[in-house]
């Protein structure tokens, strides 16, 4: 049995590194290993990686990726300690590296940064909340409330399956696109424009044509 375990183990990061050799180039980095997305169902980990996409401002207006763990932890609003655990394991899964340390008189400094600056999760988080039993808060309780829709219980589970389906077709389109993203933009655009692209050709696909038909019955709201 643990062989067993082991070899999967394996298979993942072997797939894992063969995808991203494929679209060598790329500057964004596919994650198929399931061990890495989970790292990534903390919000707190994800949000260590987004200020860290933002970087510092450095005096002279250019910005800084390389950070210390204080740095992280005051654009955060946090405590410096609850950002270490955080960080090991962001660097134990590939996500963050030593970029450099800065040896002081009686202590050194060490600088972080992300090992790319765009990540895309071959399965999207809230899929991954979904099949694990521990997502609290699916997005049709908010378009509900929100729009004042008036849904029962029975209709919200219905439109929320038809969410999810569409979610995942989408979410197919995001990691196509990052594969073939090889040009130097900005980084805090990469996301928008990746999600611009993937709802390009999603808007084409037949099945969430289809999909999104069936959620008309539900998401009744006039924008006109």
């Amino acid at each position: 049995m643990v062989k067993s375990r082991m070899s999967t183990k394996r298979t993942e990061l072997d797939d894992e590194n063969l995808l991203n050799d494929e679209c060598s180039g790329s500057i964004v980095k596919i994650v198929t290993n399931p061990e890495k997305i989970k790292i990534l169902v903390d919000p707190m980990r994800r949000r260590i990686l987004g200020t860290m996409r933002e970087g510092l401002e450095n005096e002279d207006g250019t910005i800084r990726k390389e950070m210390t763990v204080p740095e992280i932890a005051r654009k955060l609003g946090v405590s410096a300690p609850k950002c270490y655990h955080h960080l090991d394991l962001l660097v134990e899964h590939g996500f963050v590296r030593v970029a450099k340390e800065e040896k002081k008189k009686r202590t050194s400094i060490t600088y972080y940064e992300r090992t790319s600056p765009a990540f895309v999760l071959a399965s999207s988080i809230d899929s991954l909340e979904r099949k694990e039993g521990i997502r609290e808060s699916p997005l049709i309780m908010f378009i509900n409330d929100g729009f004042m829709l008036g849904l029962s219980n029975k209709e919200q589970e219905e439109a929320q399956k038809l969410i999810d389906e569409f979610t995942e077709r989408n979410h197919k389109y995001i990691v196509k696109a990052a594969q073939q993203f090889k040009g130097k933009i900005p980084d805090e655009r990469m996301r928008g424009v990746l999600r611009f692209v993937s709802n390009q050709y999603a808007s084409q696909d037949k099945k969430c044509i289809e999909i999104r038909k069936e959620l008309n019955k539900y998401l009744k709201i006039d924008l006109e």
